[in-house]
């Protein structure tokens, strides 16, 4: 530190910690001078306030108006342009210095800032940036805001701070404005004076030619095309030089290796406190909230709320900081519950951390900043898609003639690369917002005058979707058919209620009746029997045929096993519409289903399993003519004709396998084990039994579950094994109890 710095009639000299005006010392409080020490000795650049503050007032809660009177009394003595003031920034210095400042030697180790936070959760991601650093010049660390490049950057900077002889250096680059001052920062961090009137690139590269360090470079996204043209010039100038750059977007410079930070594992829900505290995002929570509160521990009874905090706040680790700093007034518990509040929830961060990072709402306003206007307003409709989006859905909603598939395939390639879109590796790619960039999207889109109609043509879309499920699923494979239409499980959700809420009836009916066949195989009744009981008011004689059939028959559905006379009702609705329609497909089907709703021998049933025997071709698809096998199984059932079922059921089962209907095979499985134990083959049923209970358990398929342990349960007692029969009773009757089933006497 100089002796005394001199900016015409003043001079300041640190040690004596006086301020001279014309020769003479002025008055100035201890605090005062401490302010303008710290704006003359950082000249070079703008000083961030929550800089001066920790410099004037370390470990103290200050207000900020504090700062402002002394600024004011500063600029009473030295002159009002002394001093300038970057709104929501900070202050710079502004005067000309009379010094003549000479380049100076570069140091042997130079100051790197100290890990304030423990690295929790990136061992992985540590070694894989380690070893980029060792190997190449230029390694950028990119991910969103708040996911924790800064921590693992200085991680990775102690951890080789000594490898190169020059040590390393830290320039953050946040709170500067103007790109012309970067190269002003570098030099700042590396303690280095570049020679006054010539051009500060080429004077730092003269500097740093000779020196052999490690450059990190912070938080550079906002100035990027400057820093990438300066970084350019440091590669080649100085060959000693390594750089780490953090960015929510890369340089895209050729020698560039990027390294994309990811979100922090969250474990499954269910998982107890042991296993959960293994993943790095409850780690991390854990840790800040016991910072916070010294009474916090992670336990198999707060656990499960721990998960539910991380789940929903996407394993940020900037999110889960905020969260944890709630937990000594809230608990874990109270703050779960409070996540549909987030942005108000999570607004009480650091006063030490930088502005953009002290509440979850600024660091979305810091990326979303960076954007261009086209970019902002697509990311911002994005927030309509609940659970992720193909291109063809996207182009869908949200095509206009100025926004056509391409410009909105590059608008969404620059959303992932600012690392505010993930895209999925699957062979159709599909795209998510986080759960929390969704709800600030959609608070965003919810203040504008275009969300009711952005709701309404998603609805609309996802209606088109799903109008081809049902014959979709004819012809595809179970896990070809799921693979499509699971994924728009949510914004199928999302649509039902919009178009519920807006009482746009056609739309309701037929998305119930075509989610019919999803909400079956992954037994998601009671959600089925739901959106059934919402949607038969809506029924009128206005609703066009085809969609009313459709609708009765994935009602006949909802209620087959817990209301078996309401689905016979749904059936024989669907049944005449299907028949008014000549629709053949329809009618087959309901014929089929309405030929095995009778235990008893009973006239309608045979009459309908004759008629759709009629009907039958043997060109259609495997799926359907099982329906047709079924159907002669259970009537042959009812009439006691066992052996006759068995072969229909056995039937029945091959064209299931040839379908890919693995739901359908492991029913018809179920029937068979019942079968054998029907005629007398006990060991028979209990193996059948035991082999597809062993299958269901890895299966989402609870009701077929339950049936088959009382099938098994029933087997094991003919066998005469009780104690067996006993193990799996608790297991069914829960199972029974879950899905309103029938509890059986055995």
């Amino acid at each position: 530190m100089p002796d005394q710095y001199q900016f015409g009639r003043f001079a300041l000299r640190p040690g004596q910690r006086q301020l001279l005006i014309d020769g003479q010392p002025a008055v100035l409080g201890a605090r005062a001078f401490d302010v303008l020490l710290a704006l003359v000795e950082n000249r070079d650049r703008l000083v961030s306030k929550n800089e001066l503050l920790d410099f004037v007032w370390p470990g103290l809660v200050v207000e900020e108006n504090n700062l402002q009177v002394h600024v004011s009394a500063l600029r009473k003595l030295l002159g009002p342009q002394a001093i300038a003031t970057i709104p929501g920034r900070g202050y710079r210095f502004t005067l000309a210095s009379d010094e003549v400042p000479a380049a100076a030697a570069a140091p042997l180790r130079v100051a790197v800032p100290e890990r304030a936070l423990p690295l929790l959760g990136r061992e992985a991601e540590l070694a894989s940036l380690l070893d980029l650093l060792d190997q190449h010049a230029l390694v950028t660390l990119v991910g969103a805001g708040g996911i924790g490049k800064t921590t693992l950057a200085r991680s990775a900077t102690q951890a080789r701070r000594s490898a190169w002889a020059d040590g390393a250096a830290w320039v953050e680059l946040a709170s500067l404005t103007d790109a012309r001052l970067i190269a002003g920062a570098v030099a700042q961090a590396l303690e280095l004076q570049l020679a006054p009137g010539g051009d500060a690139l080429t004077s730092l590269i003269t500097a740093l030619k000779p020196m052999q360090l490690l450059l990190v470079i912070d938080n550079a996204e906002h100035l990027l095309d400057d820093l990438a043209v300066m970084i350019q010039a440091l590669l080649k100038g100085t060959p000693g030089v390594r750089l780490l750059v953090t960015s929510q977007v890369p340089l895209r410079l050729t020698d560039e290796q990027v390294l994309r930070l990811e979100a922090l594992a969250v474990p499954d829900a269910g998982s107890d406190a042991h296993r959960a505290a293994r993943h790095g995002a409850v780690a991390l929570f854990t840790e800040r909230a016991r910072a916070a509160d010294r009474r916090f521990a992670l336990t198999d009874g707060n656990v499960s709320d721990v998960i539910e905090i991380c789940r929903r706040l996407d394993g940020m680790p900037l999110a889960l900081e905020l969260a944890a700093a709630r937990v000594p007034l809230l608990g874990a518990r109270g703050v779960a519950e409070r996540l549909d509040d987030r942005f108000k929830l999570l607004a009480g961060g650091s006063r030490s951390a930088p502005t953009r990072h002290q509440t979850l709402q600024a660091a979305l306003d810091w990326s979303l900043a960076l954007l261009p206007d086209l970019e902002r307003g697509v990311f911002q409709r994005l927030g309509v898609f609940a659970g992720g989006f193909t291109l063809s859905l996207a182009s869908a909603v949200l095509a206009t003639p100025e926004l056509d598939e391409w410009t909105l395939i590059d608008t969404l390639a620059t959303l992932a690369e600012h690392s505010l879109l993930s895209v999925s590796r699957d062979e159709t790619p599909r795209y998510a917002l986080s759960e929390t960039a969704r709800a600030y999207a959609l608070a965003q889109l919810q203040a504008g005058a275009e969300y009711a109609d952005l709701r309404t043509r998603h609805a609309t879309a996802l209606r088109s979707f799903f109008d081809a499920s049902p014959s979709d699923w004819l012809q595809m494979s179970d896990a070809t058919w799921l693979a499509r239409y699971e994924p728009e499980l949510d914004n199928l959700r999302a649509a039902l209620i919009w178009a519920h809420d807006q009482g746009d009836a056609q739309t309701v009916i037929s998305l119930v009746g075509a989610a019919a066949p999803l909400w079956h195989h992954l037994s998601l009744h009671s959600e089925a029997r739901q959106w059934h009981e919402l949607s038969e008011p809506m029924l009128g004689q206005d609703t066009p045929k085809p969609l009313a059939a459709q609708w009765w028959r994935a009602a006949q559905w909802a209620w087959s096993d817990i209301a078996p006379e309401r689905a016979r009702t749904a059936a024989e609705h669907a049944h005449r519409l299907y028949r008014e329609l000549g629709d053949v497909h329809g009618l087959y089907a309901e014929l089929t289903g309405l030929a095995g709703m009778w235990s008893e021998p009973h006239p309608q049933a045979k009459a309908a399993l004759e008629e759709a025997i009629v009907l039958e071709q043997t060109d259609w698809p495997a799926r359907e003519r099982a329906w047709g096998q079924r159907a002669r199984a259970d009537v042959a059932r009812a009439q006691g004709q066992l052996e006759d079922s068995l072969a229909a059921r056995e039937c029945e089962l091959a064209l299931r396998i040839v379908a890919g209907d693995e739901r359908g095979e492991l029913r018809a499985m179920s029937h068979l084990a019942d079968l054998a134990l029907a005629l007398g083959d006990a060991n028979g049923a209990v193996h059948k039994g035991e082999q597809l209970v062993a299958r269901l358990r890895t299966r989402r398929m609870p009701s077929t579950l339950c049936l088959a342990l009382w099938n098994l349960i029933a087997a094991l007692q003919a066998h005469g094994d009780e104690h067996g029969a006993e193990c799996l009773r608790s297991e069914a009757k829960e199972l029974a109890q879950d899905f309103g089933m029938p509890i059986k006497r055995t």
